[in-house]
């Protein structure tokens, strides 16, 4: 504001010195003049009178004044995009890891990578090295790849110690240093509690994430909760939220492209990312805070599923070829064909 101030006295003074004088029109003040306001001042021999030529100099320059001033005020920069996230639930060795760490096979990785051995209640120290390699890479929002470990909460009906426990098995320190950026805490409930009253669930997940954060003092922290669905806002409370990002789609892509409403809520998109007042919302006024995991998605289809995503505020996007079949074949233990051309197109979406 200070910088406009000044310009707009400094475009003042300059009309002010220009109305008590009768210009002299060279050729090289013609030049400056065409500069500052934008229009030529009217020919020397010309019919109008001084008093006109003066109305039309003051015209022209409060003209400049003004184009100057707006010319100054920067756009706002892109305030919204869309980046790609997977889960990689593969042992070391995999060619779903070794390609994500590979430069020459994936140029530039996805943004987050969560790993997962046993659902959290194996030897994870074994994944060390891969997350050591996955987050020495840069991902296309110029930071460092995300690498976060799997936890499973059983509906929040797990107990608390039995939760850290897990969390322990990734966030311990071993040879020196963490090995992770956070937890992705799976099967997370889409109510706040057992009743419509209470927040049990909500606040268990809360320390939850508050003992993720104190294993990782001075770092930020990255915690995902997994709904697969709409999140209460209960969750999303200031001083009470149970995470950074919350997965609220995670079916296929036949039913991410209709609405739910369409077909009498059988399957489908509800709507939107967050339950608020016993509606569905988008939440775009939480900002980047939604991650949509949409599998059997083909070839054809990937961009729309994309698409979709960002214009339903999602901040992270899976879009994957690997097809869930029956409770055995996991989506997330295979690369998606067209990985590279996903996250290229993903960096190119802004708003």
């Amino acid at each position: 504001m200070r910088r406009l101030a000044a310009d707009a006295a400094s475009g003042l003074r300059e009309t002010r010195a220009i109305q008590f004088a009768e210009p002299h029109w060279s050729r090289a003040s013609l030049r400056k003049f065409r500069l500052f306001a934008g229009s030529p001042p009217p020919h020397a021999h010309n019919r109008c009178s001084v008093k006109r030529r003066k109305e039309k100099q003051m015209k022209w320059l409060i003209g400049g004044v003004a184009a100057a001033m707006l010319a100054s005020v920067a756009l706002p920069a892109s305030a919204r995009g869309i980046e790609v996230g997977l889960p990689a639930y593969v042992y070391p060795g995999d060619p779903f890891l070794t390609t994500l760490e590979d430069p020459v096979k994936t140029p530039v990785p996805p943004s987050v990578v969560i790993v997962n051995i046993g659902n959290g209640d194996a030897d994870e120290s074994i994944l060390d090295h891969d997350a050591d390699l996955l987050r020495a890479r840069t991902a296309a929002n110029g930071g460092p790849v995300k690498v976060i470990g799997y936890v499973h909460t059983d509906k929040a009906l797990r107990s608390l110690d039995d939760i850290k426990a897990s969390v322990d098995r990734y966030l311990n320190a071993r040879n020196g240093s963490v090995h992770y950026d956070g937890i992705f805490f799976d099967e997370v409930p889409n109510l706040c509690g057992a009743s419509a009253t209470s927040t049990e669930w909500r606040d268990k997940l809360r320390a939850a994430r508050v003992y993720v954060t104190s294993k990782l003092p001075g770092v930020q922290s990255f915690v995902v909760n997994n709904l697969g669905t709409a999140v209460p806002d209960c969750y999303l409370q200031a001083g009470n939220d149970t995470a950074d990002v919350f997965i609220t789609f995670e079916d296929t892509a036949a039913h991410y492209l209709v609405d739910a409403s369409a077909n009498g809520w059988a399957y489908g998109w509800v709507g939107g990312n967050i339950i608020a007042n016993g509606q569905y919302a988008s939440g775009a006024e939480y900002g980047p805070r939604f991650w949509h995991l949409v599998y059997n998605t083909g070839n054809a289809d990937w961009a729309t599923v994309v698409n979709k995503a960002f214009g339903r505020f999602a901040a992270y996007v899976d879009a994957t070829d690997a097809f869930m079949v029956g409770p055995y074949l996991n989506p997330w233990t295979a690369i998606p064909s067209y990985l590279n051309a996903e996250i290229g197109y993903a960096g190119g979406l802004r708003q």
